[in-house]
């Protein structure tokens, strides 16, 4: 469903009468919600009140009759399905706007409500990024959980938009510490930063609010693992599985640690784009977040290429995301190096968190990324090389799945070392060699 909003009379110098377009499953609704403007005040390419405090309030009624026209066409889906007629719906609307008309019509919006406008507002591409950019469903998906948190959070209380103050901001921080790790629980208050920045661009809160509030947003290194070379042999070299299910989770996956892809990406491979011995890709992340050309070239390495000898028809389809996860972890117990004890660390209620697991309960879709950076690093292959094909933009994000521990450091710092110290030795030797023959009267290649 889209609604929009248009001045009947835009191009005349009046106040002119508001009317909303409803579009829902091929079917559209006018709908006129009582409210008007002169066209200096409306902003025509968002079809919305020019953002300012004299609209603040045209603000709230429009998005409270949006607000309506939804749960309007939510009450009638148990009854008609997807086939409510513009007839019914309209019907429907005017029923509700004469039950509702004693409620004043600048109350102010529930932060509850206005959660849903926001994954409403992502979804339909009404808000976009500061590139201009529509949102994907991944980077909406944390929002719904964050709504889930605060309406745990604020249990049977009413807060509205004007209720956000520091005060509920610190007692909501507060609330996600104690039983959420510390980059889970930054994620859910960067989501509600967001809230709060789009409440004020569209002039539901002061600029004031929006911008006197300070949220503690803090992140640790996370505590993940990555598979070596060899425990992603060992993987492929399992022959026998409970069902065909299992095979092409690991051939999947196997393919994710030879390519850096996520597993949005490494799950819906397609065939053609792999010419030559090399893969084409875009990722939608980079698409979304950069707005640029984004086509990641990653060469078809060996282990690669037998798996794709298995699937001449095209890789098979991949089973979802938990499916994946929970099949991967089987496999990962069959590994006797990833039975080993591992004790994880999280930052939890302001104190670090210790959960004793074995290296397999770890393994998860995108341990496959991490394990391709980690390995081609510890390989030798210049950082920028790695990035270039795994898509990482920032020396940032690029550490974050880069899990070589300290030992591993001073592992590569000893083999150049020694890889130097042998070239030395091959120099000085085929000096002493060139000197003698020069003693001896020989001659010097």
């Amino acid at each position: 469903m889209k609604i929009k909003f248009y001045l009947r009379k835009p191009t005349e110098d009046i106040i002119s009468a508001i009317y909303a377009s409803i579009c829902y499953h091929r079917n559209r609704l006018i709908v006129f919600p009582g409210e008007s403007a002169h066209k200096k005040d409306w902003n025509f390419e968002e079809n919305r009140p020019k953002a300012s405090a004299k609209n603040a309030t045209l603000e709230g009624r429009l998005f409270k009759a949006e607000k309506l026209y939804r749960e309007t066409y939510d009450n009638l889906i148990p009854k008609y399905g997807v086939k409510v007629s513009p007839k019914i719906y309209k019907n429907a609307i005017d029923g509700k706007n004469n039950a509702e008309s004693t409620i004043k019509v600048d109350e102010p919006v529930l932060i509850l409500d206005f959660f849903q406008t926001l994954i409403d507002d992502s979804k339909n591409k009404t808000r976009k990024t500061k590139d201009n950019m529509i949102y994907n469903a991944n980077s909406v998906k944390p929002y719904k959980s964050t709504m889930e948190h605060f309406k745990k959070f604020v249990k049977k209380r009413k807060y509205y938009l004007t209720d956000i103050n520091q005060t509920l901001i610190d007692e909501f921080t507060n609330y996600l510490n104690e039983p959420l790790s510390l980059n889970t629980s930054a994620k859910y208050l960067t989501v509600f930063k967001t809230l709060v920045s789009y409440a004020s661009k569209k002039k539901l809160i002061s600029k004031d609010i929006s911008e006197g509030i300070e949220f503690n947003i803090r992140k640790a290194v996370a505590d993940d693992i990555y598979l070596t070379e060899d425990e992603i042999q060992a993987i492929m070299d399992i022959k026998h599985f409970p069902t065909k299910t299992f095979e092409i989770v690991r051939d999947l996956f196997v393919i994710g640690c030879n390519t850096g892809l996520r597993f949005e990406e490494y799950s819906v491979l397609e065939a053609a784009k792999i010419q030559d011995g090399f893969l084409e890709i875009d990722p939608k992340k980079l698409e979304h977040k950069y707005g640029i050309n984004t086509k990641l070239i990653i060469p078809v390495l060996p282990m690669f290429e037998d798996i794709l000898r298995k699937y001449p028809n095209g890789l098979p389809q991949a089973p979802c995301n938990q499916v994946f996860n929970k099949n991967l972890k089987k496999i990962g117990k069959e590994i006797p190096s990833l039975n080993k004890d591992y004790e994880k660390k999280l930052i939890r209620d302001h104190k670090v968190d210790r959960k004793a697991l074995k290296k397999w309960q770890m393994v998860v879709t995108h341990t496959a990324r991490r394990s391709f950076v980690t390995n081609m690093y510890l390989r030798g292959v210049p950082v920028p090389t790695i990035m270039a094909i795994s898509g990482h933009r920032t020396d940032e994000n690029f550490k974050k799945y880069n899990k070589a521990d300290n030992r591993k450091h001073a592992e590569i710092l000893k083999r150049i070392f020694d890889e130097g110290e042998k070239q030395k030795a091959e120099l000085l030797k085929k000096k002493l060699d060139e000197d003698n023959k020069r003693k001896n009267g020989g001659e010097i290649e």
